[in-house]
């Protein structure tokens, strides 16, 4: 029996488990739509503020014909199209009439004319940082430097370790460490501006403080949320379209494999001898001998384990090593004196050992 109409007979087969799949509302959608239930949707945050008694708008038509109850406004990183300046135009109009607009904005699709009205640009990048407890990959917790209005109780927030804000406006305030959240005042109402939906998605809304600053929201009215502008052309376009072609591609390969003339078995990876690395490694350190810059690396090896320090421990640069070694001591992570006996080493080899254990130890949970 040939194998080829069994394999593709599997694929098909196959293919229509995937299309039913992606009709799920739990698929693993990008767009940050209240109708998505995946991790990056925002369904959990309208369900919850829908159980809370807070009306809320799926406003699926431009921001032009905005619903006169509306009392808040939520633009969630959308990537389908670009919102005009008309709609800008009544969006300032709302925000200067009492309303409250939350713009999270989007990283990979900017919006030119939004983006011009609030003086919005990209920002620095936070570190990376993993929190005991939390399983959020690629995640970053941020300080709230300014606990007011809809950050009022709250100490820290979840967002994504990607790119943050840089805000022009003279009135917009920064309300959180690493320029992740900003605040600013228009007219009577306000707009409060995050980078991508991280704030809001269903993923991360229950970690740190995140839910607080939906919670304060939710008190101030029908919340409206922006659907038009995660179309593409500000049309529906079905989930099922793109995955329907991936498929047939997929298949056309698989028949062209299948029934294609083979070129002949494959022949064995010629084997490749490589020098010992204990050979390379000698070499390395001889070359390093020759040059006589081992007082530079141990110097530059100084300077890069003093940044570890500040990034993970939260040690200043500026601190004594007798300072930092008391430091961790005292947190008892390290006993007293590990640590200036580890950057006594006065050869680079057993110096880089040396700071290597110290790394270790403190990268413990």
């Amino acid at each position: 029996m040939r194998r080829g109409p069994i394999i593709i007979g599997a694929l098909v087969l196959l293919s229509l488990v995937v299309s039913l799949a992606a009709q799920e509302p739990g698929s693993d959608s990008p767009v940050p739509s209240i109708t998505n239930q995946g991790p990056r949707g925002l369904a959990v945050l309208a369900t919850w503020l829908k159980e809370a008694g807070v009306p809320v708008i799926a406003h699926d038509a431009p921001l032009t014909q905005l619903p006169p109850e509306a009392r808040v406004v939520v633009i969630a990183a959308p990537t389908g199209s670009e919102v005009r300046d008309d709609e800008v135009e009544a969006l300032a109009g709302f925000v200067e009439g009492g309303g409250t607009l939350i713009y999270l904005v989007s990283r990979q699709a900017p919006q030119p004319s939004l983006n011009r009205w609030l003086e919005v640009r990209g920002g620095p990048m936070p570190p990376l940082l993993t929190e005991p407890g939390l399983e959020d990959v690629g995640g970053t917790s941020v300080s709230v430097t300014f606990a007011a209005g809809l950050l009022e109780g709250a100490q820290r927030l979840r967002l994504s370790a990607d790119r943050a804000l840089t805000v022009s406006d003279e009135h917009a305030v920064a309300v959180t460490s690493d320029s992740a959240v900003w605040w600013m005042r228009r007219g009577k109402g306000e707009v409060w501006l995050s980078a991508g939906p991280d704030l809001a998605e269903n993923a991360r809304l229950e970690l740190a403080d995140n839910a607080v600053f939906w919670g304060h929201l939710a008190e101030r009215g029908p919340v409206v949320f922006d659907e038009f502008h995660h179309h593409l052309g500000a049309t529906v376009v079905p989930v099922n379209l793109l995955v329907t072609g991936l498929q047939l591609a997929f298949l056309a390969f698989l028949f062209v494999w299948a029934r294609a003339t083979r070129l002949g078995p494959v022949r064995d990876a010629p084997a490749t001898w490589h020098r010992s690395s204990l050979e390379y490694v000698a070499a390395m350190a001889s070359l390093t001998r020759n040059a006589g810059v081992e007082g530079e690396l141990v110097v530059a090896l100084k300077a890069e384990f003093r940044r570890f320090l500040r990034d993970a421990a939260a040690i200043p640069v500026e601190w004594s090593w007798e300072e930092a070694d008391a430091e961790l001591a005292r947190r008892g992570s390290l006993e007293a004196g590990a640590l200036v006996r580890a950057c006594g080493e006065p050869e680079f080899v057993a110096l880089s050992q040396a700071l290597a254990k110290v790394q270790k130890v403190l990268r413990r949970p």
